[in-house]
């Protein structure tokens, strides 16, 4: 569970910004509050629901905790730089460092993971946990003159051997590289954890997302057919099943564009078991579509005829009750942004999950935006889930009394000088019975466009 994030100059965030997921004190709601005795007993808040302008900072929220799970997971590149964007408008800032800092429980361990980097080199990086209830340093790091020095805790350091290897790994730290990163590719097994967090534990979903296994678990998995088919119909999307249809596979269409050696590569990995299959996203009737390629019939003569082409279909009834089939590109896209969320439901059941979500409401009515929370916090309120939700909206319908939580709702907003800020509704004194959308409409917490003039604008033909 993420307990609390904080970004410091970088893209429009000049000063330091903090998302905190710990409960404030409030009477209300209290079934929303997530509780793990595990280890250090922690309390959280499952969602953060975050309004603003447009150009207020609510993406580039999302930017900045994609920005570090990206740095964690995918490196750098050893003549590269960290790519990190600074503020740009203020005069001071661009060449000063940028900052970012996570709170987050994994496995019943509470850590501090943060650094402090500009475009070339990663200047510091620290590792607090708290294995114990006093908590405890993992490693700190600094780069000086492009050395790099780690020095490590107790527990990451306990034998004369693995101070020896802690060193050797410090030492081989490119300047442009995480310790994390570098430690996890050395197998330091105590750094495992928060590695494999930023990995399967944190995801971030854009607008134009799309959820990669989608197809394959329909395919493989009869009770998720039944879970997403069952939303689909309660969504009044018209649809009354999907399923997973295999076709021949045709190298030029879905395969356009991938060079012949790669696919031969590919090709032969399939077909000789090294892989199970090759996910594809590709656009078909000007709409992205994610499918995937497996094996097909182990007896067919042709390798290329051994491979097939997976894609989802829907079923919809007609007038005298039989089903017709559809193209996945024939439905809305309000409807294909629905099922590639609804998965994310049945995950923040299985397992601990959070999700970064920009633009909830892209494509879909606000009634359904708040259908897709209400799931969620059903979920919450029945301790069927222990996941984290943190989206980013437009959506006024959301800003409910009854729906959410002070605490939950956040607003950006942008100063005179470009900078952006973040509250919580938390903060604001407001009256027992307010109305949260009107307040939010009329000004009251900020965080909304201040719209000019329109009658003189220059229109010539």
């Amino acid at each position: 569970m993420l307990l609390q994030f904080s970004v410091k100059n970088f893209l429009s965030f000049r000063d330091e910004v903090v998302l905190n997921m710990l409960p404030a004190k409030s009477r209300l709601l209290k079934a929303h509050v997530i509780e793990d005795r595990k280890g250090k007993k922690t309390e959280c808040l499952p969602l953060a629901v975050v309004y603003g302008a447009n150009a207020s900072g609510k993406t580039n929220l999302v930017n900045a905790i994609d920005f570090v799970r990206n740095l964690v997971v995918s490196d750098t590149q050893a003549s590269g730089t960290t790519g990190v964007t600074p503020f740009r408008l203020g005069v001071n800032c661009e060449n000063a460092p940028s900052q970012f800092e996570l709170v987050f429980k994994h496995d019943g361990v509470v850590y501090t993971y943060g650094f402090i980097l500009n475009n070339s080199v990663v200047l510091e990086e620290w590792l607090f946990a708290y294995f114990t209830p006093r908590e405890s340093k993992i490693f700190e790091r600094k780069t000086e003159k492009d050395k790099v020095r780690v020095e490590a805790g107790s527990r990451l350091a306990r034998t004369k051997d693995k101070r020896q290897f802690i060193r050797f790994v410090g030492q081989g730290t490119r300047p442009n590289q995480l310790f994390l990163t570098e430690a996890n590719n050395r197998n330091v097994k105590l750094l495992e954890p928060i590695a494999h967090w930023f990995h399967d534990h944190l995801k971030i979903i854009r607008p134009q997302s799309l959820d990669q296994f989608l197809t394959l678990r329909v395919d493989k998995d009869e009770s998720f057919v039944d879970f997403l088919s069952t939303f689909l119909r309660e969504t009044d999307t018209g649809i009354s099943a999907v399923r997973a249809e295999a076709e021949e596979l045709d190298i030029g269409k879905h395969l356009k564009g991938m060079p012949p050696r790669l696919w031969e590569q590919i090709k032969g990995n399939l077909l000789a078991g090294k892989s199970d299959q090759l996910l594809v996203h590709r656009t078909e009737h000007g709409r992205e579509e994610s499918g995937a390629i497996v094996k097909g019939q182990e007896d067919a003569s042709d390798d290329d005829q051994n491979l097939q082409y997976l894609r989802l279909r829907t079923s919809h009834k007609r007038d005298d009750g039989s089903d017709v089939d559809f193209e996945l590109s024939a439905e809305s896209d309000g409807t294909r942004r629905l099922m590639h969320l609804a998965p994310m439901l049945l995950d923040l059941h299985i397992s601990e999950q959070v999700y970064v979500i920009d633009e909830l409401d892209r494509s879909l009515h606000p009634l359904l935006s708040r259908k897709f929370v209400e799931a969620f916090l059903d979920q919450v309120q029945r301790k069927a889930s222990r996941g984290q939700l943190i989206l980013t909206t437009h959506d006024t319908t959301l800003l409910d009394r009854e729906l959410l939580r002070r605490d939950e709702i956040w607003f950006t907003e942008k100063d005179s000088e470009g900078a952006c800020h973040m509250t919580s509704l938390a903060e604001y004194k407001v009256s027992e019975g307010l109305n949260y959308a009107s307040g939010y409409l009329n000004g009251r917490f900020g965080a909304i466009p201040f719209l000019g003039n329109f009658h003189g604008l220059p229109l010539k033909l």
